[in-house]
């Protein structure tokens, strides 16, 4: 076993001392809020933290913008190219150097729809020579890694949260009828850690519900694929960086796409809208944040 776990269940433990002692020394909530409001308290606190969870759901970011020959963005278009597109970054998979982007090519019509060529502009050629696509060998050693690596991260994450949870528990215990405070904050402690896990675990099936098809042959340039009517197809691309900042932040994608018919159309994406993600995350914090983050 590794050292990891060790380090978060001492952390865990020491949160949970640290926060049992600050509420019994502050009489925080019991003192500023009626008894009866405690039950309300506890309800809020466990659907807050249960709202973090995820839903699934089939667009996975906001719908792409259609464009003209001249690359406006036009109503005509959208209403030629049938499909309605969106494109999302799967942040969990994210790391220094690669990022896995999703598209999911909604088919609203009564037709089978089907994609024959796609092409990918990241905004120009200095950011598509920028951008290497692994292939392969490459592409297997990279979802290995990132496999492995998500897997060492929940099982730590899980540890932490279920020791805090345990300490919540003890603290309560030991608390007995001697110090009512203590052993309410002992027992908000392991609540509000327990619902945590419960959110984690929740949000990890609605990612799995999202994402089970990514890795089972669906790359993006795997042409030709149909999207059946009135439902929708989901492909991925894995992109590799370098992690220099004056590479810039990468948010959005035009993707150009032929179907069977031999009508071509082009829709602008923006695949994320932040700097949650590992990929990039210092040339895009100093783009959200501004230059006062710099240097920090």
């Amino acid at each position: 076993m590794s050292e990891m776990p060790y380090m978060w269940r001492a952390v865990a433990f020491t949160l949970v001392l640290m926060s049992a002692r600050l509420l019994v020394r502050i009489g925080w909530p019991f003192r500023v809020m009626p008894a009866a409001t405690g039950p309300v308290w506890t309800r809020m606190m466990l659907c807050g933290l249960l709202g973090a969870a995820g839903c699934a759901r089939i667009a996975n970011g906001p719908y792409g913008a259609y464009l003209d020959t001249a690359g406006h963005p036009s109503p005509a278009a959208a209403r030629a190219a049938r499909l309605r597109v969106s494109s999302g970054e799967i942040v969990d998979l994210s790391s220094r150097n690669f990022a896995a982007l999703e598209f999911t090519f909604e088919n609203p019509t009564e037709s089978w729809l089907r994609v024959e060529k796609v092409q990918l502009d990241f905004g120009g050629e200095k950011n598509n020579q920028a951008v290497y696509i692994p292939w392969g060998s490459q592409l297997e050693s990279w979802a290995a890694a990132t496999n492995q690596r998500n897997a060492i991260r929940d099982v730590n994450r899980a540890t932490a949260l279920e020791m805090l949870s345990l300490g919540g528990a003890v603290v309560s215990a030991a608390a007995g009828s001697h110090s009512t405070g203590l052993q309410a904050a002992g027992g908000i402690v392991s609540l509000a850690s327990a619902a945590a896990l419960l959110g984690t675990d929740m949000q990890t099936r609605a990612e799995t519900a999202e994402h089970a098809p990514t890795f089972a042959g669906r790359h993006i340039f795997a042409v030709p694929f149909d999207v059946p009517p009135g439902l929708f197809s989901k492909r991925w691309i894995v992109v590799n960086t370098s992690s220099d900042p004056q590479v810039g932040c990468m948010l959005t994608v035009t993707l150009t796409y032929e179907l069977a018919d031999k009508t071509s159309h082009r829709v602008a994406l923006t695949f994320r809208g932040g700097y949650e993600s590992q990929w990039q995350k210092e040339a895009c914090k100093l783009m959200y944040a501004g230059p006062a983050t710099r240097g920090r």
